[in-house]
């Protein structure tokens, strides 16, 4: 009986530490952002990056794609400031300066149509595209992690019934009768 409870305590142990999220991997339900207001839902990047090529496409200037990106799209909001600042001659790096990382992430795939003037929609794709693979990369090396992290509370649990129930009744029908 003291084998089980502590086989039940040791897998309890076992899966609150290696089941808990690492800081890197939590997902925040709402998310901050620079002005202090709080964000239900942020579109992914890579939908994003699509969205500012095909406008890019349609022949508007960066500012106005940010502009639009930042009105209509849910939690990229951040980005009328970078127009805005872009409009009023504001640098590149200054006017991205305060965002948050995750809107970040849009500014190194601008760049370069901002500072060339060159088409840059099919950049915009492929940094698009890049981002897809990156998401799927992360998400089957979450899954191999959680395989992984499942054998050592299964085994926590399973050794010691396998022991109870297969090894011990054997071993005591093989004792000689007293």
């Amino acid at each position: 009986m003291i084998f089980y409870l502590l086989a039940g305590i040791l897998a309890g142990l076992a899966i609150w530490l290696w089941g808990s999220p690492s800081p890197s991997r939590a997902v925040a339900p709402s998310q901050e952002l620079s002005g202090g207001g709080t964000v239900e839902h942020l579109e992914p990047l890579p939908l994003v990056l699509e969205m500012c090529a095909t406008l890019l496409e349609t022949g508007l200037p960066v500012r106005s794609v940010l502009e639009v990106i930042g009105e209509h799209v849910p939690g990229y909001k951040p980005l009328t400031k970078v127009a805005r600042a872009l409009e009023l001659n504001v640098s590149w790096e200054r006017a991205w300066a305060q965002l948050p990382p995750n809107i970040q992430a849009l500014e190194p795939s601008l760049r370069f149509t901002q500072m060339s003037g060159a088409p840059a929609a099919k950049l915009l794709r492929s940094a698009a595209q890049t981002e897809r693979t990156r998401g799927l990369r992360q998400a089957e090396a979450r899954g191999s992690e959680f395989g992984i992290k499942l054998v050592i509370p299964l085994g926590l649990c399973a050794l010691p019934a396998f022991v109870c129930l297969g090894i011990i009744p054997i071993v005591i029908s093989l004792l000689p009768d007293f």
